[in-house]
């Protein structure tokens, strides 16, 4: 396939672009650097160029994704996350393209013992609201995908910024915000078996477990220095409303991510 990843110098970016380009015709977008293509999603003639040489997927992952940062300025996270949304997808469906959109399971409250495809979206903070809104546009044209994915753990080639924190003395990690995370390189592999599907699906991982858990692991598995202090609601500095429980399961497909030993034992 031809496939164009968009916003692939980032975490997730990244980790798709190697991957897929061991296999396929790959393009990736940056806004600049590391020999991808510079194009800015607000461009909106850039964006109608590049669609225009062709492509049988297209995987978004750009966007603010910094819940913080969204939170402080909205207009911001509006203009990167849903204001492209429509030309975009004028420009991929006049390529003949399919669009493949990574959404987040903070579109859901976190009230709910879990949560599969048919789950009520009800976002408690801003960068929730902005991919509801993304969510709607992409589904509004019937044959895209909507991904949405939990917390993604793990190293990327190009944005290592989960492993990069156990070098600090001190990582500061919720035990009252649950999630079952995805290994950041199961997710290639889970896009390959689901990417003919249309509409929405989750892909997450085996295990259930709190953050608090997930970076006591990691940085036992990596022998770091850095300790890991528990907060709560009460504790943790508060820079946007967060959901406490994001259990995601599908009823569309039985594709899971590894449990957290397992993708330890794959980490080096």
């Amino acid at each position: 396939m031809r496939i164009l990843i968009l916003g692939a110098s980032g975490f997730v970016g990244s980790a798709l672009h190697a991957h897929f380009g061991a296999d396929h015709d790959v393009v990736g977008t940056s806004r600049g650097g590391h020999g991808l293509a510079p194009v800015d999603l607000a461009d909106t003639g850039a964006v109608r160029a590049l669609l225009g040489q062709g492509f049988d997927v297209v995987i978004h992952t750009a966007g603010v994704v910094d819940l913080g940062a969204a939170q402080r300025d909205p207009t911001a996270a509006y203009a990167a996350n849903v204001a492209p949304m429509v030309p975009l997808l004028d420009a991929i469906d006049e390529a003949a393209a399919k669009l493949v959109y990574l959404s987040t399971d903070n579109v859901f409250d976190g009230t709910a013992e879990h949560y599969d495809e048919s789950a009520t979206r009800a976002p408690i903070n801003v960068y929730g609201e902005t991919k509801v809104a993304a969510e709607d546009l992409a589904l509004e044209r019937e044959r895209h995908l909507v991904v949405r994915l939990p917390l993604v753990y793990g190293r990327s080639p190009l944005s290592n910024k989960f492993l990069a924190r156990f070098a600090a003395s001190e990582i500061e990690a919720r035990t009252d915000i649950v999630c079952n995370p995805l290994y950041l390189p199961s997710l290639a592999p889970a896009l390959e078996q689901l990417t003919d599907k249309s509409g929405v699906v989750h892909i997450a991982g085996a295990e259930t477990l709190s953050r608090y858990e997930l970076m006591t692991r990691v940085r036992d598995h990596l022998g770091a220095p850095a300790r890991v202090v528990a907060t709560d609601r009460f504790s943790a500095v508060q820079d946007c409303p967060r959901p406490l429980r994001l259990v995601m399961r599908s009823y569309r497909h039985d594709v899971v991510g590894p449990d957290v030993a397992s993708a330890l034992a794959d980490l080096r």
